[in-house]
Order: C-alpha cells, then sequence, then structure tokens
C-alpha cells in the first residue's frame, strides 16, 4: 500500500536560499579594506619621507583582495562548521596584526591593526549569528 502525499504536508515545498559567498556586505568591506590600507600606505610614507608610488598602490591592492578572498573562504566554511570558520578567523586575524606589527611599529600602525581587526572580526561574528539565527 502507497501513501499518499497530503495536501498539508509542506516539506518539499520549502526552497532553499541560494548560497553565494560573494554578497554585499563583502563586496562594502572589500572596498573599505581597500581605502584602510590605501590610507595606510599614504600616511606611513607621509610620517617616514619614503616615496608613495605604484609599488605601494599595487601592495595595497593585492592585500586588499587576498584579505576579501579569505572573508568569501571563511563564510563558505562557515556554511559547514562555523566553529572551525571562527578559529581560522582568529589565528589568521593574530598572524596578520603580528606581521604588521613586526614590519612597522607607531601608533599608526596600531590604530590601524585596530581598525582592520575591528572590521575582520566584526564580519565574522556577524556571519556566524546570522547563521546561528537560520
Amino acid at each position: 500500500m502507497v501513501a499518499k502525499k497530503e495536501a498539508d504536508f509542506d516539506d518539499d515545498d520549502q526552497i532553499a536560499e541560494p548560497r553565494s559567498p560573494l554578497n554585499f556586505s563583502i563586496s562594502i568591506l572589500g572596498i573599505l579594506f581597500l581605502i584602510l590600507t590605501e590610507t595606510f600606505f599614504y600616511i606611513l610614507s607621509e610620517k617616514t619621507g619614503e616615496p608613495y608610488g605604484i609599488v605601494q598602490i599595487l601592495f595595497a591592492l593585492i592585500l586588499t583582495a587576498i584579505i576579501t578572498l579569505f572573508l568569501i573562504w571563511i563564510r563558505w566554511i562557515m556554511w559547514g562548521n562555523k566553529y572551525a570558520a571562527i578559529f581560522i578567523s582568529l589565528l589568521v586575524t593574530a598572524g596578520m596584526v603580528y606581521a604588521l606589527t613586526r614590519k612597522y611599529q607607531g601608533i599608526y600602525t596600531t590604530v590601524f591593526a585596530v581598525i582592520g581587526s575591528v572590521l575582520f572580526l566584526g564580519y565574522i561574528i556577524l556571519e556566524f549569528w546570522k547563521l546561528g539565527k537560520k
């Protein structure tokens, strides 16, 4: 005997929302990181007297692309295991701040490291919270 599907049985009717690792918030965050890195290198060149040129601009662009791609990757990992993504994000944030402070020291470096960390970890916490609600 075959059971018939009732009209009130709606499990199959639910359509999962499409998951795209690239969204509006990552785009905005990428632009903010671009502004942050370009500003850091410009102020650094003003304070040290070193030239601000194409090398610094390209380095800031590449650094922004790497950070943005990492955020996309972390968001993708978060769909499978939220806690592993948080752990990896904390390790990478600590590594980036350590690498930055090894190369440059001073109040501007500290301010930019704090701003970058807050942006980075704020996004990760927001995504963690959004996934927890679903």
